[in-house]
């Protein structure tokens, strides 16, 4: 269901892509590090945008390194970690843990199996340090588990269940910024849960899954439609909840995610050939 919150490369500078690579990276290795080998196949770029805007509100200090991965062992790479990377790289191990153990329950295959197991055995303190956030986050999805095993067609019930559980991620801390970045949690989720939905529902038509634009043929002109006209309303509620922070770090990297990474994602899945053409920071540290 993730990674529909990318850059577009072509228009960010040289410098602004080498930090934005560098938070990518530091969130891999910090995955790697508390979270165990297995946790870095859950890597997105959604949980890398909300590193990018956290770390530019509450500007805490960073560690900033160069080091090797594996998909370039000669190349040395800038890795940036503080403590919004730890916090982040907890809530992609929470939603990557409760997805594959909704993956295990509906679909059974053996490779979800195999990668829930060794997700169990390392969630505990995660679990523990977040109790509220994991226990928020379970009760969103058992909430959707609900309203699909209900085959709903509220677009609005599904995608704002979705939206509330990325609005509680979203919202680091109880303080004057939480109202506003819950609402870009929730218009994050919004956003990701429709054009999700959009994008799979071929698919989810020939297995006869669960998708709430089931009533629509594939890829029909008022489908479309529909789900531009509600995307564009998130993404707008989006973009003047960024603007009220008024940052001053990271400004470029973010106002490209918001105005034009995410911006032709969806319109490429919409009324393009649905390839990626963004740019990709994709490799395993």
């Amino acid at each position: 269901m993730f990674g529909y919150v990318k850059i577009n490369k072509m228009d960010l500078t040289f410098r602004e892509y080498e930090y934005y690579k560098s938070y990518y990276c530091g969130l891999c290795k910090t995955l790697k590090k508390n979270h165990g080998e297995v946790s870095r196949f859950s890597l997105n770029y959604d949980i890398t945008f909300l590193i990018v805007l956290l770390s530019a509100i509450y500007n805490p200090e960073s560690e900033i390194t160069e080091e090797v991965c594996i998909a370039n062992p000669i190349k040395k790479k800038k890795v940036q970690k503080n403590e919004i990377t730890e916090y982040a790289a907890a809530m992609n191990v929470l939603l990557a843990y409760f997805k594959l153990k909704d993956n295990v329950k509906d679909e059974r295959r053996i490779k979800d199996k195999i990668a829930y197991n060794m997700y169990k055995g390392s969630l505990k303190d995660t679990k523990n340090k977040y109790k509220y956030k994991a226990e928020y986050i379970e009760k969103c999805l058992y909430e959707l588990e609900v309203l699909e095993a209900e085959d709903s067609i509220d677009l609005d019930d599904v995608s704002n269940t979705f939206g509330k559980l990325m609005g509680e991620i979203f919202a680091y801390k109880k303080d004057e910024y939480e109202e506003i970045l819950r609402n870009i949690g929730f218009n994050i989720g919004k956003y990701v849960y429709i054009l999700d939905a959009y994008e799979d529902l071929p698919e989810d038509i020939e297995k006869n899954r669960y998708n709430p634009f089931k009533e629509y043929k594939p890829k029909s002109e008022e489908l479309k439609k529909k789900v531009d006209r509600i995307i564009s309303m998130s993404l707008g509620m989006l973009g003047r909840n960024i603007d009220m922070l008024n940052l001053k770090r990271n400004v470029g990297i973010i106002e490209n995610i918001i105005y034009s990474g995410v911006y032709l994602r969806y319109k490429n899945i919409l009324y393009g050939d649905g390839k990626d053409k963004n740019g990709d920071v994709s490799h395993i540290n």
